[in-house]
């Protein structure tokens, strides 16, 4: 069974039929699930994705309250790796990698990378291009 990470875009995509990008999300999941793909996530991941979905019920006017079992649920079906655990080993690291990005990477993404790298762990379901630029990631999308 093939191991992937599942970006933030993605999870926040999954959970606001309004996002631009749903219908891909509900598309790429059920892929996932037909493909028998071992699914991970990672602590910092969630963290995005609580702070993106509280954000947006307060600019887009729905109730977080709703949504927030539905964060839980997806926290508790899956694996999560604890990348902040590495965070101290890792940040000079993750901060030549945002350097060697040009910025494209933020710390997230760079921490996430590095962290896929000593998992060796290959591909992350994302809507964003610039993981393309490394070198040992490879995108479902």
């Amino acid at each position: 069974m093939s191991k992937i990470i599942v970006d933030t875009n993605v999870l926040v995509a999954l959970l606001d039929s309004k996002d631009v990008h749903h219908q891909h999300a509900v598309r790429l999941a059920r892929r996932l699930e037909k493909e028998r793909k071992y699914i991970l996530l990672m602590d910092c991941i969630l963290v995005e994705l609580y702070s993106v979905i509280a954000r947006r019920s307060r600019e887009r006017g729905y109730d977080f309250s709703l949504i927030f079992p539905q964060i839980m649920e997806i926290e508790e079906m899956y694996d999560v790796i604890m990348a902040y655990d590495y965070r101290t080993r890792l940040h000079t690291k993750v901060l030549n990698l945002i350097l060697l990005s040009g910025g494209a990477l933020n710390y997230h993404d760079a921490l996430i990378t590095l962290v896929m790298k000593r998992k060796r762990i290959k591909k992350i379901a994302t809507f964003d291009k610039d993981f393309a630029t490394i070198e040992w990631v490879s995108i479902e999308d």
